[in-house]
């Protein structure tokens, strides 16, 4: 995504060799990764299916490089199913909502939406 690892945008974008700074800043980190099984919210097709099966495993090293590192202010989500398309995203942005609210100084409205909404 970054380009080759010997760049220094790669170095300095990697969540993995910057773990110690993003625990340190107590940076807020939301982690979602199907495994490339489809499910009846779609995916089925082979970009998203291998896609998704592939970084799941470093997500996975992330977490474990995390947690090793005393990281506690993390979201890990690894569920039995999914693949690399929005179908999948649009519930973990829902998800995400009150914290994006909170980080961009709204007030979080877990409430039903207004009439008219």
């Amino acid at each position: 995504m970054w380009g080759p690892k010997e760049d220094p945008a790669w170095q300095r974008n990697d969540p993995l060799l910057n773990v110690g700074k993003l625990i340190a800043n107590n940076t807020r980190v939301w982690v979602y990764c199907g495994n490339g099984k489809p499910s009846d919210l779609g995916g089925n097709n082979l970009p998203a299916k291998f896609l998704e099966g592939f970084v799941r495993t470093s997500n996975i090293k992330f977490q474990d490089a995390y947690n090793a590192g005393g990281g506690h202010n993390g979201v890990f989500d690894f569920p039995d199913s999914g693949t690399h398309s929005w179908e999948y995203w649009g519930a973990q942005l829902n998800a995400m909502k009150p914290d994006l609210q909170r980080a961009l100084g709204a007030t979080p409205n877990t409430g039903p939406a207004p009439q008219g909404a």
